[in-house]
């Protein structure tokens, strides 16, 4: 029989738990037996001391009538209590194999003096005159004996011999002890052989303990056999039920299962779902010969809705394709032009005298509105490249101090012009990072000249530049104090050619592809860029730039190379 069996399990348990009741049974049966015997013993042990205390009672009740005769003569007759009962005692030993003794403190006759049992039960009784009787048990050469004392008091008939005063010589010929009344006067010793009772003990604790295993025996082997019958069979058939049916053959019948109860209902219900699978099955081929050709049709359809996608991007990729080569070629053939009328335009301006203002200011529109329309192109043409896979960076290992003092040298004038307080700072040392100088002062530099863009005159701009350990990535933050973004507004801001749709905003010139082509240049670092923004009082544009990207190979000897700024 497995561990795991059921049967097993439920015999183990049960065995244990009966064991555990009947052994607890049994000691406490034991215990009760043993009680009852020294019991028996302690009641056996006070009649005979009772009997030799009632004795020694009539005895010194008729000492007059023992020791006087029919003229009134005395004569002691040696017969006082304490005679009689040595006598008595001494000839109850030789019938039995009980001795009874009278024992106390400075025992006249030797053969009295107490042992060292009685010599403790002398001094209890001593210290409490409230105890009545004292036992134990011993084992004296090999035996075992049950002692017993009680105590004698001095009364009216131990006065003449055993009174006062002390050391007067009493008609037995003994100094007297000098007791009074109630004084503890001696004990009566009884020693009873226990041989007979530890015969009956162990008897009785055999039969019990056999009458035990016997009633065990019945009580598993029942539990065993209904158990059988009426769980381990029937859930044996169920399980062979189960394994018929998990390897296909669905033909069980559990109609006859010798079962009752649970058991039976749940044949009755694996029964059901047998019959059902078993009709379900016979239907199957149907059913899948009919899914199949579903599917089939389902497949084909969708092949051809796959193909008819598949020609729409390529078509489209063509047409991207084409779009993106447009945008380049537009670009760059309206760059060299554009770059001439700008020049055209500062040698115009150098040439035309300083009191022409007209003309001067003619001019300078020319120019600024050529430089505006070039940042586009370029913004454009770098899109364009990015779209096309064709945009490369030149990583270098670089000083973030450099980029920012190259914005600084751009951004500082136009920020003077408006009569913007625009500042930069380290809020701590800053590592050397491996990315595009250039590619980052463009990205730096678009959010910077927004800010100044939209930052009134009297306003704050600022790059603050800052290192997170923890996430080991650079971090460059311009804030403003300018006419802030709407909480709507902010989801699609760097999208391409989207401007925030406000008066505020549209009265500002723009294409709307700088903060587009700034998280393009970040994301191809393996950076980020975020903003926080409240209307009316400002933005704040974060760029993220990882170090773990920019390392490379040489990220192990690059990590010492800080600087400050």
């Amino acid at each position: 029989m497995s561990r795991q069996n059921l049967s097993y399990r439920f015999m183990l348990a049960t065995t244990i738990t009966i064991v555990i009741v009947m052994l607890a049974n049994f000691l406490w049966e034991y215990h009760q037996q043993q009680r009852q015997a020294y019991m028996e013993l302690q009641e056996k042990a006070g009649v005979i001391t009772l009997q030799l205390l009632a004795t020694r009672e009539f005895i010194a009740r008729n000492q007059d009538r023992i020791n006087y005769d029919a003229h009134g003569h005395f004569e002691f007759k040696g017969l006082n209590p304490a005679a009689v009962g040595t006598g008595t005692s001494e000839i109850f030993g030789q019938w039995t194999d009980y001795k009874i003794k009278q024992t106390r403190f400075g025992a006249r006759n030797p053969l009295n003096r107490p042992d060292e049992f009685e010599m403790a039960a002398l001094q209890s009784f001593s210290r409490n005159p409230h105890l009545q009787e004292v036992w134990d048990q011993q084992i004296i050469n090999g035996k075992h004996y049950f002692r017993y004392m009680i105590p004698l008091y001095a009364n009216e008939s131990c006065l003449p011999c055993h009174g006062e005063p002390a050391g007067c010589i009493d008609i037995a010929g003994y100094p007297r002890e000098g007791y009074r009344l109630g004084d503890l006067a001696g004990a009566i010793s009884v020693l009873m052989p226990m041989d007979i009772f530890i015969t009956n003990l162990r008897s009785n604790t055999y039969r019990h303990f056999g009458f035990t295993l016997v009633l065990l025996g019945l009580c598993l082997s029942s539990i065993y056999l209904l158990l059988n019958r009426l769980v381990t069979n029937p859930l044996s058939r169920l399980k062979e039920a189960a394994v018929q049916v998990g390897q296909g053959d669905l033909n069980v019948d559990l109609r006859g299962i010798d079962a009752r109860g649970e058991i039976k209902e749940l044949a009755v219900q694996f029964q059901d779902m047998a019959d059902q699978l078993r009709e379900l099955y016979s239907n199957l081929e149907g059913q899948v010969e009919k899914r199949t050709e579903e599917l089939t049709v389902a497949n084909r359809e969708l092949k051809e809705k796959q193909e008819a996608l598949e020609a729409a991007n390529r078509e489209l990729s063509i047409l991207n394709r084409h779009k993106s080569q447009f945008l380049a070629t537009m670009s760059h053939e309206l760059r060299t032009p554009l770059t001439s009328i700008i020049a055209f335009a500062e040698l115009l301006q150098q040439q035309l005298p300083e009191d022409d203002q007209t003309n001067l200011q003619n001019v300078e529109e020319i120019r600024t509105n050529g430089e505006n329309l070039l940042v586009l192109i370029n913004d454009l043409l770098d899109l364009a490249q990015i779209e096309a896979g064709r945009y490369q960076l030149r990583p270098e290992t670089m000083d973030l101090v450099d980029v920012i003092d190259s914005v600084e040298r751009v951004i500082a004038p136009l920020a003077m012009q408006k009569n913007i307080d625009f500042s930069t700072e380290f809020l701590r040392e800053v590592p050397l990072v491996k990315a595009d100088p250039e590619k980052i002062r463009r990205a730096v530099l678009n959010l910077a000249g927004n800010a100044i863009k939209f930052t009134p005159e009297g306003g704050q701009v600022k790059i603050a530049v800052d290192f997170d350990q923890e996430a080991q990535q650079i971090l460059v933050m311009v804030s403003d104090t300018g006419i802030g973004i709407k909480e709507e507004d902010l989801a699609y801001i760097f999208e391409r050619f989207r401007q925030v749709d406000s008066s505020n905003v549209r009265r500002y010139r723009g294409s709307g592809l700088g903060l587009a082509l700034t998280k393009e240049l970040m994301e191809m670092h393996g950076g980020w860029v975020g903003v926080t923004s409240e209307p009316n009082k400002g933005s704040t544009f974060t760029l993220g730039l990882p170090l773990g990207w920019s390392q490379g190979e040489d990220g192990d000897e690059e990590k010492d190379n800080f600087v400050g700024g």
